[in-house]
């Protein structure tokens, strides 16, 4: 978390960023599967989490583009 964003580690963040993603929407199927106490909850927090680094993914995205644009 906070690392700063350059043309040399854009596409290995944006790569661990989507990995990050397919783990979390497996947790979500595996807490609708189980369900507990804090089913809901836990539910929640990881679909924020999604839904953060997928605005993660574009914001990187939009930096390469900007930036490969006219330095390739």
């Amino acid at each position: 978390m906070g690392t700063k964003i350059t043309k040399g580690n854009a596409v290995s963040a944006i790569k661990d960023d989507k990995a990050h993603i397919d783990y979390l929407k497996r947790d979500v199927k595996d807490d609708q599967k189980s369900g507990g106490k804090y089913k809901d909850i836990n539910q929640t927090a990881d679909e924020k989490h999604i839904s953060k680094l997928a605005g993660d993914i574009k914001a990187d995205g939009t930096f390469l583009s900007k930036h490969w644009k006219y330095n390739r």
